[in-house]
């Protein structure tokens, strides 16, 4: 099996929320499910997040161990090992990592470009993932104005 496109969205403008429910309403937009692994307490933010969007926007979802994964498009798992739903597309946050990558069609890793440590692993992540043949990978960053702008 081939390696997903790897995205990774460095925000300098946005907070990591805001970025993310953008870009899940493109990907079901898509027609694709979407898993999001995050590493609690920051989980309970990005639920939160989906939550309060404006309500005709609202994204169903849900978290960890909550019931209705059966029906959602999109599910938040602080636990690496865990895939609730049978997502095509896979968000990682504030620094979240995991080995089944590979079954995924795309990869979404959104970091904060205002923490040094966030920083530090994604460089790592990009050198590690870099090396690998036949992967996809773009780096998207923003612009002063908070535009995406695809620089590699």
């Amino acid at each position: 099996k081939s390696m997903p496109q790897i995205d990774l969205y460095h925000l300098t403008q946005s907070k990591v929320e805001t970025a993310l429910v953008m870009l899940v309403q493109k990907c079901l937009l898509a027609g694709k499910k979407v898993l999001v692994q995050c590493p609690r307490p920051a989980a309970e933010a990005i639920d939160d997040a989906l939550w309060c969007t404006e309500p005709d926007s609202w994204i169903p979802h849900g978290l960890d161990d909550a019931p209705g994964s059966e029906e959602a498009p999109v599910w938040i798992t602080s636990d690496p090992a865990k895939r609730q739903i049978e997502a095509e597309f896979l968000f990682l946050l504030h620094g979240a990592e995991r080995e089944d990558m590979a079954s995924f069609e795309r990869v979404f890793n959104l970091f904060d470009g205002r923490s040094e440590a966030q920083v530090a692993q994604a460089r790592g992540q990009w050198a590690a993932l870099r090396g690998q043949a036949d992967t996809q990978m773009r780096y998207f960053a923003q612009d002063e104005a908070g535009k995406w702008e695809q620089r590699a």
